[in-house]
């Protein structure tokens, strides 16, 4: 237990070594993500979202760090979608496909679907293959590409799913896209009273300050929890995730 605490803490520190590729590629530059969709074809059981992962947990606790929320922080994410139940989900920053499997496996409503959106191409194929080998393509359409880049994409989809907003937010990317990409939906009326926007990496250490500050300050707007954990996969370094419901102003007659 202690060793393979050792080897994920190293494994960590190697990728934020690696900063300026990590930011600029979406990958740890030594391969892992690649390692990484190779172990989960070999090993999860095909069809089942559990076991895929279960498995990914295992492997970055194991062998490499990965920025999935991971499975400690991965049940504020869970009751936050029991607590919305929604039908129409967007995701900022697939990554490997770990949240987007965890969010899809628990969309239940009939015509359910997560629009997923993730900047280097090489991470949408391991996150395609992932997420297909859960059983969840029909649930999740994964677009390269970054959200702001992209915006008409989003709402095609919305209009695709005769839907006018999402009912449910997950943002976990570059932590300098938190604030303005929050705006960019909330100017386009892409968030709608109630909607669930639930943000991952929101510690005072590793959070996005501007944002942390925002969703504190406008409880007007943003009706907040914050549910204190540790980063994933890293238990000495404390982080936490915020749950908030999306309020439109009240109309002044």
């Amino acid at each position: 237990m202690a060793v393979a605490a050792l080897s994920t803490t190293f494994s960590f520190l190697k990728a934020a070594m690696n900063k300026k590729e990590l930011l600029a590629t979406g990958q740890a530059g030594d391969g892992r993500e690649k390692a990484l969709l190779n172990h989960v074809l070999t090993t999860a059981e095909k069809g089942n979202p559990l076991s895929v992962l279960n498995v990914m947990d295992a492997y970055a606790k194991t062998s490499s760090w990965f920025m999935n929320i991971g499975d400690d922080k991965g049940p504020i994410l869970d009751k936050a979608l029991e607590k919305y139940s929604p039908g129409i989900v967007l995701e900022l920053g697939t990554f490997c496909g770990y949240s987007a499997v965890r969010i899809a496996s628990q969309l239940h409503n009939e015509g359910s679907k997560l629009l997923t959106f993730e900047m280097n191409p090489d991470n949408c194929n391991i996150a395609r293959r992932i997420i297909e080998h859960a059983g969840l393509s029909s649930k999740v359409v994964v677009v390269e590409g970054k959200f702001n880049e992209r915006l008409e994409l989003a709402r095609k989809f919305l209009k695709d799913m005769n839907s006018p907003h999402f009912n449910f937010v997950f943002i976990d990317h570059w932590k300098d896209r938190y604030m303005p990409d929050y705006l960019i939906l909330k100017e386009n009326a892409m968030l709608g009273n109630g909607s669930g926007v639930c943000a991952d990496n929101m510690g005072a250490i590793m959070g996005p300050a501007d944002f942390r500050k925002y969703v504190k300050t406008h409880p007007e707007e943003l009706e907040t929890s914050e549910f204190k954990s540790n980063a994933e996969y890293l238990w000495w370094f404390p982080d936490s995730v915020t749950v908030s419901t999306f309020m439109l102003p009240t109309k002044l007659y």
